[in-house]
């Protein structure tokens, strides 16, 4: 019990409001994306879902590395972090067509609407997955620190 309430600091609440901010990119931008790709330039509902969410979900990840989980530059950037977030975000990607395709096509729900309703589920479920798998900083073990410091120790006085 005493590590979740550890969970819920002021950091983790500021860090969970800039990335329902940062989420607008990805939600507006495929909205944005799928009406100008679909109504526009006249593609097919699918087509248009799915280009409007990659690009958007590129802006998404700049914005999320750089804004919401860098703390304050400190946080040394992974190739890690880019292969964590595009497989949770790939998964994420196929969830929110099913939901949209789901809902347009099986209860007749526009997807204009459907954005909405994966944006609802998409909330909390996106900040546990990015804040603890994809941008979570790694703990180094203390005994691993421990034995290094005595490595080094060893290391001087040989010299």
């Amino acid at each position: 019990m005493e590590k979740i309430k550890k969970q819920f600091t002021l950091a983790n609440l500021i860090q969970f409001i800039k990335l329902q901010l940062a989420g607008n990119i990805l939600f507006w931008g495929t909205y944005v994306g799928f009406f100008l790709l679909h109504e526009v330039a006249d593609w097919s509902e699918l087509a248009a879902l799915a280009t409007a969410s990659v690009i958007a979900h590129a802006l998404f990840f700049i914005a999320d590395s750089e804004w919401v989980f860098d703390g304050k530059g400190k946080r040394r950037k992974t190739s890690g972090e880019l292969t964590r977030f595009v497989v949770f975000m790939g998964i994420n990607y196929f969830i929110n067509l099913g939901i949209i395709y789901g809902l347009s096509h099986y209860f007749g729900i526009t997807p204009y609407i459907g954005q909405f309703i994966a944006g609802l589920f998409f909330t909390f479920w996106t900040f546990i997955g990015l804040k603890y798998w994809v941008f979570a900083e790694a703990h180094r073990h203390a005994s691993l620190v421990h034995k290094k410091g005595k490595s080094r120790a060893k290391r001087t006085q040989t010299k």
